[in-house]
């Protein structure tokens, strides 16, 4: 997905994607390093692992890459049957993804940070349906939040040919992604408990950010 310019404006807005996009790099960093070795909201990555199981018979890489792959689809149909009549709700599919990210945070403070197999594969699912979710929420603030290779290739394409374009913006969420992503990696190591406490802190702040900017808007 390339980045366009959000959907929402004023003082925040900008800051909202942002708080996305480190929400989902935290969530997929948690999800490769301690739930089974799948991304919980990079499909692309997922279906080449899942080809390279399904190649040398290896079921330990189908099944957590299906999983996720299941997962996230059902959270995309999900969220766009159960918000299709309300084309700009943001608020509420943002605090869906907010109660399955508290399950699974729950789930893996009870398995002590160090889930088994299938309760990996169980919190998986649950992460992969939360960004599933937030994939939908972000298609409605017209950002990407989940997914950067058209992101990418947004900021590429600008700087090849000059254009002021949506270079800051693109540029932005990548960074983002990726802050969140090294947040959660220091916390794996450093307090594993609180891993899945990040993605909850930020997606908090991102519903906040969205009523205060409607509000002030």
């Amino acid at each position: 997905m390339t980045a366009t310019p959000d959907a929402v404006s004023g003082r925040w807005a900008g800051a909202i994607p942002a708080a996305l996009a480190a929400c989902a790099g935290a969530v997929d960093l948690l999800a490769l390093a301690g739930l089974g070795g799948a991304f919980a909201g990079i499909i692309t990555g997922n279906l080449v692992t899942a080809g390279y199981g399904i190649g040398t018979a290896d079921f330990a890489k189908i099944a957590p890459t299906g999983t996720a792959v299941a997962a996230f689809a059902l959270g995309v149909v999900a969220w766009t049957r159960l918000w299709r009549g309300r084309p700009r709700a943001v608020v509420g599919p943002l605090l869906a993804e907010l109660a399955l990210l508290i399950v699974m945070a729950a789930g893996w403070a009870a398995a002590g940070a160090h889930p088994g197999t299938a309760a990996s594969l169980a919190l998986l699912a649950l992460a992969a349906i939360a960004m599933g979710g937030q994939s939908v929420a972000a298609l409605r603030l017209q950002a990407s939040t989940t997914y950067m290779t058209g992101t990418l290739v947004t900021v590429l394409q600008d700087v090849v040919t000059g254009r002021a374009g949506r270079r800051g913006s693109a540029l932005r969420q990548l960074t983002a992604l990726v802050a969140g992503a090294a947040a959660a990696a220091v916390l794996l190591h450093a307090l594993p408990w609180a891993v899945p406490l990040l993605p909850i802190v930020l997606l908090t702040a991102s519903v906040g950010l969205v009523v205060v900017n409607r509000t002030s808007g």
